[in-house]
């Protein structure tokens, strides 16, 4: 079983945002309850932000398991079965305040209807044209390995090769092209 840490495809603003809404809560409670002075209630709340900011991003990784995958997000597990699995989506765009441009990496539901995309995996800055940058962590091709081997499909396999390239891994294996059956069902049309 593998164990892949998502932790580099983490914004660091998002744990900052959070880390922050904590610790103006317990600045807030501190402040009111009067148990401790004005100096050590900042001090408190600046380590909270912190703390937040540096383990947040840490706490995200995705476990393969023999009956599925489990996405943990802020030590919190999400277990979806094989069956629930329909591969990696991935959305390019560029971002509209810096022009960088960037991936979105979703886990891809099958059910229910309608909600092709699942959680948010990460996100990525690659090269103006669409293709990764050549400096990609390895737990990225990691998870592209991880989901060729069970032959779910990525959105853009040209771009899981390259990563998976560069880090001396095989690539994802081709698509599963349907077969016409074969027999009288098949002589009829």
């Amino acid at each position: 079983m593998t164990t892949v840490r998502l932790a580099f495809m983490r914004r660091r603003v998002e744990a900052i945002g959070v880390g922050c809404l904590l610790a103006l809560i317990a600045v807030i409670v501190l402040s009111g309850t009067g148990a401790t002075g004005v100096g050590p209630t900042l001090l408190i709340g600046a380590a909270i932000a912190a703390a937040a900011a540096v383990g947040g991003p840490r706490t995200f990784w995705l476990r393969e398991e023999e009956t599925g995958l489990t996405v943990v997000r802020l030590l919190v597990p999400k277990h979806y079965t094989w069956s629930q699995i329909g591969g990696i989506a991935m959305d390019f765009a560029e971002e509209p305040e810096t022009s960088a441009h960037q991936v979105r990496l979703r886990l891809r539901l099958v059910d229910p209807p309608g909600r092709s995309c699942g959680p948010f995996l990460g996100e990525l800055t690659i090269t103006d044209d669409d293709r990764p940058r050549g400096v990609e962590p390895r737990a990225l091709a990691e998870l592209f390995a991880l989901f060729g081997r069970h032959g779910l499909p990525v959105d853009r396999p040209e771009f899981a090769n390259a990563v998976l390239s560069a880090h001396a891994l095989p690539p994802l294996p081709p698509p599963a092209v349907p077969t016409a059956p074969d027999g009288p069902a098949a002589a009829k049309e």
